[in-house]
Parts: C-alpha cells; structure tokens; sequence
C-alpha cells in the first residue's frame, strides 16, 4: 500500500515538472504558422528551417530562404541565374499568447509587417 503512493506521487511530480516543456514547442510552432500565413503566395516557395526559441519560448526565430530568379541582363541570350534570399520573422510570446509578430528580412516584408502586437484580442 506504501509503494502505491509512493508510485503515484512520484508520476504526479514527473507530469508536473514536464508539463511546461511542451510551451517553447508550441510557440516554436505558432510561429512557423504566422510566418507561412502571411508569406505572399505569389513568391516562390518558401522553405523554412526549426524554429529557434530563446528561454522558455518567449523569443522565438523562424529563418527560412527562396530562390529568385535573376533575368538575365543586356540583349544577349545569357541564361538565368538563381539567388538564395533569406528570409525571417520573430515572434515574441507571454506564455502561449503571442504578443508581437514581425518579419526580419526580406525588407518588404518588414515594411509590411513591422513589430507591433497582435491585435487579435477579443476584450
């Protein structure tokens, strides 16, 4: 009968403790989710990386690039070349609520999206 609540107790701190790793996670997530829903569809595809997230997912970082074609320049029949450019956004967090959304890079897309809170708030 000891050993019973002994097991119980112990699997009770266990889920406690554990219960808040799933956090950065989910914000990790949220994040990656903002970034492809406000990504302009008529942009080439954008690949992203895993989310990096700063202490118990308050910041969180999602890095991604796409590939833009260079037309070729002049009149002579020079092939198109393709550049790598990067893209980014930052999210910060207050526990799971997201609080700020803004992209990094490319510039417009910061232009459009600059730092401000989410405002999508019911009060």
């Amino acid at each position: 009968m000891k050993h019973r609540t002994f097991y119980a107790v112990a699997a009770a701190a266990v889920l406690t403790c554990t219960a808040g790793c799933s956090t950065p996670y989910r914000n990790g997530q949220e994040c990656k989710a903002k970034m492809v829903e406000t990504y302009p569809a008529t942009q080439p595809k954008l690949t992203y990386e895993i989310p990096r997230v700063a202490y118990q997912g308050t910041r969180v970082v999602v890095e991604g690039s796409y590939i833009k074609k260079i037309p070729p320049a002049g009149v002579t029949p020079i092939k198109t070349t393709t550049a790598q450019v990067q893209a980014a956004v930052e999210c910060t967090f207050e526990g799971d609520t997201l609080k700020t959304f803004q992209w990094l890079t490319p510039a417009d897309l910061a232009a459009k999206y600059p730092l401000k809170p989410d405002t999508t708030d019911t009060e």
